[in-house]
């Protein structure tokens, strides 16, 4: 004999892609802040500086907006991934209260 099952997934008729309002709140203060503009003209095709390089985009973030050439734009990834490698690592060792010493001293 089968039970009767019963929760929100067993009401009919059952809305699929249901359409909710967009919130990038939930995803953190700066994420809708966050963009990038192709470089154009001379600056994408002079090099700059000491750098050799010419720059590839404006990076974006708040209001600030950052000229960057291509070996920054790849150390930006590089620290970014991993800020997020050490917190997941941080937090399966529970590391993350806050009198948790780590390689960078204690977090006040």
């Amino acid at each position: 004999m089968l039970k009767e099952r019963s929760g929100p997934g067993n009401k009919l008729p059952i809305k699929h892609n249901q359409k909710k309002p967009f919130n990038p709140n939930k995803f953190g203060k700066l994420w809708s802040t966050i963009s990038t503009t192709l470089m154009k003209g001379v600056k994408a095709k002079q090099p700059q500086g000491e750098a050799n390089q010419p720059l590839i985009c404006t990076l974006n973030i708040d209001g600030k907006k950052f000229e960057m050439t291509h070996s920054e734009t790849n150390r930006l990834i590089e620290e970014l991934n991993e800020a997020q490698s050490t917190y997941r690592k941080a937090l399966r060792l529970g590391m993350l209260d806050a009198n948790s010493g780590t390689w960078e001293g204690y977090n006040n």
